[in-house]
């Protein structure tokens, strides 16, 4: 990830190696970083020398693929594969934050990552939104990095690999490669529709809406749909959306740095009063009371 300086970037943590690359299992890893650029900064035209998943933090802007032009938004995934040039703007009147991973596959991947890699050269470029909650591993990632706490590598191995996983899960899902995720009603098991409704909302915590768009993509009734999860675990199935909600707020507050409006907007709410008070209802105190706690912990001692 090269650019002119650092006019124009609010931060950059760029990790690279002296070698040329790291070894993690069957992942050769190039590059790792977080960047935060001004509105209008540009990165410049270069050629992608390794395979490349870059996700949006925060902001708006473009990314440069070869001749073609795709605007990338909050929670974007994009991948740019080797040989082709790439380049970087931000948006006029946005700051543009993201985080990337520069990596290649080795000999011990052959197997194992076949299809995936297969998949990712298949185009110059692939480009989705986060269906599986991509942010939180990377940026996990990342600190691993930068605090090089004991046993990381394992740890980053790890990441790695579910980065790639999930962001190939991201990609096939929206070309229509793969099925997303449709549970066969059942109407003999009450266990099995709470369950697949508990599935649901874990795997797509970041679109869900409101219960009746729940009911409508699993095919129930939004009436028995509601009954039924209340009468199996005791808790509305609106609290249940809430608690989960508020439980990634927590990992994006925290680990994505994101404010608290931010989060509010990434978890689908109309208002961030909406938020705040279903925050305050799960945690007992306020979003923005959350933030400032994180704030001292980090403060050196």
């Amino acid at each position: 990830m090269k650019e002119k300086g650092h006019a124009g970037c609010l931060f950059h943590f760029d990790n690279v190696f002296a070698k040329g690359q790291e070894t993690y299992g069957g992942i050769d890893l190039y590059q790792i970083g977080e960047i935060c650029c001004e509105c209008g900064h540009e990165i410049p035209s270069h050629r992608q020398i390794c395979l490349e998943l870059s996700y949006i933090v925060s902001g708006s802007g473009y990314f440069h693929i070869d001749d073609t032009r795709i605007e990338v938004g909050e929670g974007d995934i994009i991948f740019n594969n080797v040989g082709h040039m790439h380049a970087i703007q931000t948006d006029a009147s946005s700051m543009l934050r993201f985080v990337y991973v520069g990596f290649s596959f080795n000999e011990k991947a052959d197997e194992e990552f076949r299809d995936i890699l297969a998949f990712l050269q298949s185009a110059p470029y692939h480009h989705s939104k986060d269906t599986h909650s991509l942010m939180i591993p990377l940026l996990r990632n990342i600190d691993e990095f930068y605090s090089q706490k004991p046993f990381s590598r394992i740890m980053i191995k790890n990441y790695l690999e579910e980065i790639i996983v999930l962001s190939y899960r991201a990609f096939t899902e929206k070309s229509g490669k793969v099925s997303r995720y449709a549970p066969q009603k059942s109407t003999h098991s009450v266990g099995y529709t709470v369950y697949s409704v508990i599935r649901y909302i874990e795997n797509h915590i970041f679109e869900i809406k409101s219960i009746r768009s729940i009911a409508d993509e699993l095919g129930y009734s939004y009436t028995y749909l509601s009954h039924t999860f209340k009468d199996k675990t005791g808790m509305t199935l609106q609290r249940y959306i809430n608690q989960k909600k508020v439980e990634k707020a927590l990992e994006l507050l925290k680990y994505g740095n994101l404010s608290v409006k931010q989060a509010a907007a990434r978890l689908n709410y109309e208002t961030l009063q909406s938020f705040s008070k279903a925050f305050s209802r799960i945690m007992g105190y306020p979003p923005s009371h959350y933030v400032a706690m994180q704030r001292q912990e980090e403060k050196p001692e």
